[in-house]
């Protein structure tokens, strides 16, 4: 009971800070992101604003359940894959995914094949109608190797 008492009194910081996590995480790198974390929660201490003082974006903006379900897809079991698997399932944008082991990609496959996914790459001739009928019925787009420019 007292555990729940304290999320509800932390809910207020708790969300702003995991709505700061996806706005500004990005690429940076799990130590970066943890003293960005420590800041933000000093800062809204500082202010008044109730929140956990070891607040994990992944348990303001997914379940338990979510993250098993995360990992029976291939999701490697540690905590930045689990913050950017909330980053790119709560983000706005789509994301650019840098995956030289293949190990997001392989997530991405098995976690929206129910879903349509179209698997696309740029060098393929109907590449643009793929994108379009896509956009147009609302399934999933993987586009791979995208190179540097």
């Amino acid at each position: 009971v007292k555990t729940y008492e304290s999320q509800v009194n932390d809910v207020v910081g708790n969300v702003f800070i995991a709505a700061a996590c996806v706005a500004y995480f990005g690429a940076f790198t799990s130590s970066y992101r943890q003293a960005l974390v420590d800041n933000w929660i000093a800062k809204c201490k500082a202010l008044g604003i109730p929140v956990t003082s070891n607040m994990r974006i992944a348990d303001v903006l997914s379940t338990p359940y979510q993250i098993r379900q995360w990992n029976t897809f291939g999701l490697p079991r540690d905590s930045v894959s689990t913050e950017n698997a909330v980053l790119v399932k709560h983000g706005r944008r789509w994301p650019l995914m840098i995956d030289p082991q293949d190990q997001a990609n392989n997530w991405i496959r098995r976690m929206e094949a129910s879903n349509g996914l179209q698997v696309i790459k740029l060098s393929e001739p109907n590449f643009l109608r793929t994108l379009e009928n896509a956009i147009r019925i609302g399934t999933p787009v993987l586009l791979e190797e995208v190179g540097e420019t």
